[in-house]
């Protein structure tokens, strides 16, 4: 037998620590005076007394057999598996690239906004759908923008032959959206209901100076109350709801006053705030003012504790980082990102920026497009750090369009707040 690398044993009490497996997820307390025996065992080979500890660990995955396949390998297969999948097929549709916001960070800026997607490529869209029917048991729809609101017949159009299709394949159907929210009125609600859309994401980066500062109307005005009071006189219709607060040096206490209007507004139960980092993506931004990856983790983690408390009562979500097979739609072959012009790519990053489009969906799809091998063809168990790394089952190399772009590894924030998560976790379990 021999330890996983993938193992973390952390301290908690007097008597116990915490035993975490990346790998297997599995997670335990292990009284002290039992790791010591483990240690024994792993640092000095002196066999178990506690035949029951060497099974328990054994079932954890902590330990493994010492012919057993190497663990990378295991992450590597698992990876491969999930990237090229064809059970699920996930569309990230841009209707519009147009926009009645004028964000200040937005890496968007250069696009040219003013394409509506047309009826052909609609069509287009329609038959990739149908390709897939006979292989597919979900498809997933992401609408995206620009702001897709602006584009509500598309959506309308699509949606509903997309979901004609689904129920007469017996295909499973799912779609949400992203939008800033301020045409997200009672009668677009409705519709949107109608249309199975079971996700919204809006975004509000803090009380109304900051958020009127960042993101205000296309030409000038203020759009803070109004998202907020559209989000309040749709309560009724509202699917689930992820309100992103995006953060950086100037709005570090967004969160708190966010939280405030959600109650203020009896929003708690319907929208679930959380922190965003705002990055530095296509040189949209300021480096100087974005907050490290580190101190982030930190913000973000304290900030969802928060309100976990606050919406169930004090009754603290368990929650600890689970392993993955790819890290987002980027890294899996069987997803699209789609242009309203038609355009293909890998990440929403992308979208408008020609050199990083992978093809045009009017076009026979060619797959040696250097930038779709990029994304697809990243193996993080082959290079260091991430094949060194003990967290890498969970984090997967990171986000792939950071690492291309910038070329450097995006660790996730688990690398950075994971013995908290783990404690925290551990708690919570004992209190239920």
């Amino acid at each position: 037998m021999k330890a996983s690398r993938y193992n973390h044993f952390i301290p908690y009490s007097e008597t116990n620590s915490i035993a975490y497996n990346a790998l297997s997820n599995a997670l335990a307390l292990i009284e002290n005076v039992k790791l010591e025996e483990y240690y024994r065992f792993v640092n000095d080979g002196i066999e178990f007394t506690d035949k029951k500890l060497c099974q328990d660990l054994i079932h954890g995955s902590f330990l493994i057999e010492d012919d057993m396949v190497d663990e990378l390998d295991v992450v590597r297969h698992n990876m491969l598996r999930g990237r090229y999948a064809t059970n699920t097929l996930g569309l990230t549709i841009t209707p519009t690239m147009d926009c009645n916001f004028q964000c200040v960070y937005c890496f968007e800026k250069e696009i040219e906004k003013n394409c509506y997607m047309s009826d052909i490529v609609q069509d287009a869209i329609v038959k990739i759908l149908e390709k897939h029917t006979p292989y597919i048991q979900a498809l997933t729809v992401n609408w995206y923008g620009g702001e897709p609101l602006l584009a509500m017949s598309v959506i309308e159009k699509l949606s509903k032959r997309f979901i004609e299709i689904c129920a007469n394949k017996n295909i499973s159907y799912s779609a949400n959206l992203i939008t800033n929210g301020y045409l997200l009125t009672y009668e677009t609600l409705e519709l949107l209901r109608k249309l199975k859309i079971e996700f919204i994401q809006v975004t509000l980066d803090g009380g109304p100076k900051h958020h009127n500062i960042k993101r205000p109307l296309k030409g000038g005005g203020d759009t803070f109350w109004k998202i907020l009071n559209n989000l309040r006189d749709g309560y009724d219709l509202l699917p689930r709801v992820a309100l992103r607060i995006n953060v950086d040096q100037d709005n570090i206490s967004a969160g708190d006053e966010i939280s405030c209007y959600l109650k203020e507004y009896g929003l708690m139960d319907k929208v679930k705030p959380y922190f965003g980092r705002i990055r530095n993506d296509n040189e949209c931004y300021h480096d100087e003012k974005c907050i490290n990856a580190c101190d982030f983790a930190y913000m973000e983690y304290e900030y969802n504790v928060e309100m976990e408390q606050s919406r169930f009562s004090g009754l603290d979500k368990i929650y600890y980082p689970i392993s993955k097979s790819s890290f987002c739609c980027a890294d899996r072959s069987c997803s699209y990102v789609i242009a309203a012009d038609g355009l293909l790519y890998k990440c929403w990053s992308d979208v408008g920026n020609i050199k990083k489009s992978t093809g045009n969906i009017l076009e026979p799809f060619n797959d040696l497009n250097s930038v779709y091998l990029k994304y697809m063809l990243f193996d993080p168990t082959k290079i260091l750090p991430c094949k060194e790394c003990n967290i890498l089952p969970i984090c997967m190399g990171g986000c792939p369009f950071q690492r291309i772009e910038r070329g450097t590894q995006q660790c996730l924030s688990e690398k950075y707040i994971l013995e908290r998560c783990l404690k925290d976790a551990v708690e919570n379990l004992q209190k239920k």
